[in-house]
């Protein structure tokens, strides 16, 4: 009887163990679905907040997103592309190395890394992440270009030259391989190389105002200032406004002379619109310069201000505006301005800047 019972017992418990293994299996895999479905709406609500520019909100939502698929290569190189545009570097490099551990093919990752590594002057840690980029794909131009331009910035024009060859291989049709190839060759000294170039790209874009103005800057460069400035005014038809080309051109009128037309040029390049704010620094100090050479310092006040309302921390403009200020006798409006330029050299550890900035405001004073 003792025996039955315990038979009886033993069968119930065996039941009970097998009922429960079979429960939890299915329970494991509804928890994993259930995790993955959160991610994914996770993933929903980060891509709708970084539309929204809302970084910090869409940053939580991606990293709730790889809490709950920790695994998952996509969601890392999203969380490290969302926090270098927060300047979180040490943190964007954290989740794209992960990111790249998990899936070694990740290529956009590896994109992402060399970017982050530029910006932190990394710059042969960022050499080796574009270069694995681009063996992962071979038509991520912006890879080919980025190394081009870091290995240009190091004068190794050679393997510069290399890699846009490799780029113009992988997209005969980008224009824009062939002009930074054509730049690389004329800083090596290979003109006939860089006029080959300019040529072919011309002969696949005739009407791209960027290699219209490469083109005429060789003309340029061997005195042919007529066809310079045919190239320069074709250009110019293409686009009125192309800064380079507008900047171009009035270099060479300011070569001959003509200052009116120079300055017209430059300022019909400054008025236009959604104007990268590098191209209108460089057009206003052109402007400026021009008014100083004739001699017409009030309208070189009127581009000096016109560059500190884009760059408002340019220490180099507020010194410059200030010796003209005190020039014309306006010392009040000098001292404020030389004050502002003093102010910013020092905090940029500029010792020269503020020694000439130091002096200025002694000579007023």
């Amino acid at each position: 009887m003792s025996l039955f019972r315990s038979l009886i017992r033993l069968t119930n418990l065996a039941l009970v163990m097998t009922i429960a293994g079979a429960i939890a299996m299915p329970l494991n895999d509804r928890a994993y679905a259930q995790a993955k479905k959160d991610a994914t709406e996770w993933i929903r609500q980060g891509r709708q907040l970084w539309q929204k520019n809302d970084i910090s909100g869409a940053i939580a939502a991606y990293q709730q997103a790889s809490q709950l698929e920790p695994k998952n290569s996509k969601i890392l190189t999203s969380l490290g592309f969302l926090l270098t545009q927060q300047n979180n570097y040490s943190g964007a490099i954290a989740a794209l190395d992960r990111a790249t551990k998990l899936d070694a093919n990740n290529a956009r990752a590896f994109n992402a890394l060399g970017f982050v590594y530029v910006k932190i002057k990394d710059y042969p840690s960022a050499i080796n992440a574009y270069r694995r980029s681009i063996s992962l794909d071979r038509q991520n131009l912006d890879a080919y270009n980025s190394v081009g331009f870091l290995l240009t910035e190091q004068k190794n024009y050679t393997e510069a030259a290399k890699i846009y060859r490799q780029a113009i291989s992988a997209a005969p049709n980008e224009v824009k391989s062939y002009l930074n190839l054509g730049y690389v060759l004329k800083l090596a000294g290979d003109r006939k190389g860089a006029v080959a170039i300019y040529n072919q790209a011309d002969k696949i874009a005739p009407f791209d105002a960027d290699v219209l103005v490469a083109i005429g800057g060789l003309f340029a460069e061997q005195n042919q200032n007529e066809e310079a400035i045919a190239k320069y005014k074709r250009a110019l038809e293409v686009n009125p406004r192309h800064p380079q080309a507008n900047l171009a051109i009035a270099r060479v009128l300011q070569s001959q002379g003509n200052y009116a037309e120079a300055i017209s040029s430059l300022r019909r390049a400054a008025g236009a619109r959604n104007i990268p704010t590098n191209n209108l620094v460089e057009l206003q100090r052109a402007i400026a310069d021009l008014y100083i050479q004739q001699g017409s310092l009030s309208g070189a006040i009127v581009a000096y201000r016109q560059i500190i309302e884009a760059e408002p921390e340019d220490a180099q403009t507020h010194l410059a505006l200030g010796k003209l200020l005190a020039t014309q006798q306006r010392f009040d409006e000098a001292r404020k301005t030389l004050g502002t330029a003093e102010r910013l050299f020092n905090q940029q550890g500029n010792i020269d800047g503020l020694a000439q900035a130091r002096k200025a405001l002694a000579e007023i004073k």
